[in-house]
């Protein structure tokens, strides 16, 4: 698989169907993370609303593995003009035990996936966690993933969570930075980072652009609803329906020299109960939006 950041100079912007944008019924640490929609019906439909791209979770990955194959997916996904593909999400490569013996198994799984299916990139996270654990123990740990995936010809794009073990933006650069590997790079979702109280200025001055892998966009607000996992899950809106102002987020990255796509990641009770299509759409329509405005 390529390692090249810089998909296109094309103004026309590449948007990601990330997995939850298009898995109907479905979230986060859910009873099943599966979708309970025909993945047939999820490539057409976000084919037939305007993307560039899909993303699969790893339970959607292994449904489809285990009934269609992986050489049946990848060819309806091309058969669509889908060009860009996403799998997700390592986790727990940092744990010991048993609960690293199930990390390493998913992640194996992953691994595969992403080479059969030719995919651009595998979104990495860091948990969820009421203490951090130290961050010279991720940053070692994330330096043999990457290692492992330079191996396999695979890009690890790394997500900082406000309620994981990677905080902020500036701790996953700070891990990413001292992999020395060009396999690692970073997820920058608009949601966590102002979550987290960084402002976009901030942001995108603070990041090494070159080592940006992934960018997603979505809003949100800054009253925060439960928890903050239950939040991202359940209260995300589409692209300029909150606080986060997605517009000034994207020129920013794009003045900033950030030129890869852009996953769209709408997480939310509004978008679960809303009928696949008509939800890809809106989803998509706002999300193009942020770029005109």
């Amino acid at each position: 698989m390529s390692m090249q950041n810089d998909e296109s100079m094309n103004p026309n912007p590449q948007l990601i169907a990330t997995c939850w944008t298009s898995a109907g019924d479905a979230a986060p640490l859910g009873p099943t993370e599966c979708s309970p929609l025909a993945i047939s019906d999820r490539i057409a439909a976000i084919a037939e609303t305007g993307w560039a791209g899909i993303g699969l979770v790893h339970d959607d990955l292994l449904a489809a593995r285990d009934t269609i194959g992986y050489e049946e997916l990848g060819r309806q996904i091309k058969a669509a003009g889908l060009g860009i593909v996403e799998v997700e999400f390592i986790n727990g490569w940092w744990t010991t035990g048993a609960e690293r013996k199930a990390a390493d198994k998913v992640q194996a799984e992953l691994f595969e996936a992403a080479i059969l299916l030719g995919a651009r990139h595998i979104k990495v996270g860091a948990g969820n966690a009421d203490e951090p654990l130290p961050l010279e123990l991720m940053t070692s740990a994330f330096s043999d993933l990457a290692d492992q995936a330079a191996e396999a010809g695979i890009r690890l794009a790394l997500e900082a969570t406000p309620f994981s073990n990677l905080r902020t933006t500036a701790e996953a650069i700070q891990v990413v930075d001292k992999s020395n590997s060009a396999s690692g790079g970073l997820m920058i979702d608009i949601w966590h980072t102002a979550k987290s109280g960084l402002s976009h200025e901030e942001l995108w001055d603070m990041v090494p652009m070159d080592r940006v892998f992934a960018v997603e966009i979505d809003d949100g607000f800054h009253t925060t609803v439960g928890t903050l996992f239950e939040d991202t899950i359940n209260n995300r809106a589409y692209c300029g329906k909150g606080d986060f102002d997605p517009a000034t987020f994207v020129m920013l990255a794009i003045e900033g020299g950030y030129r890869g796509p852009w996953g769209v990641e709408i997480i939310s009770r509004e978008h679960r109960e809303t009928p696949m299509r008509e939800g890809l759409q809106r989803a998509f329509d706002t999300a193009i939006a942020a770029f005109a405005a």
